[in-house]
């Protein structure tokens, strides 16, 4: 039995850019969620991560839910994120180290 692996969000604040990771599986192919956010779909269309590519670009958590198929678990990640990825940052422990670079893992 596959044990899924916990979501993790990588952030680069140099570059503007965050990259949520849901799952293992292989990128089969990426579509536009909005202007600043990108979904990587595997092979069967269920979304395995979440590229941002401005910190501050509202994460489009009701088109996620309807458009692209998100693992319900997922979901309740994603939903912690909004509005922004930066506004989800700041409201972690530590978050004061984010001005001296990328913040790897930060836990669901």
């Amino acid at each position: 039995e596959e044990v899924p692996m916990n979501p993790t969000l990588t952030v680069d604040v140099t570059a503007d850019v965050a990259y949520l990771r849901l799952d293992e599986g292989e990128v089969a192919r990426t579509c536009e969620a909005s202007p600043s956010v990108y979904v990587d779909l595997d092979k069967f269309d269920v979304v395995v991560g979440v590229e941002v590519l401005a910190l501050d670009a509202l994460i489009p958590y009701s088109e996620l839910a309807t458009k692209f198929h998100v693992r319900q678990e997922h979901l309740k990640f994603l939903e912690q994120i909004r509005p922004t990825v930066t506004s989800f940052v700041t409201r972690q422990p530590g978050s004061e180290q984010l001005s001296k670079g990328a913040r790897n893992g930060v836990p669901a």
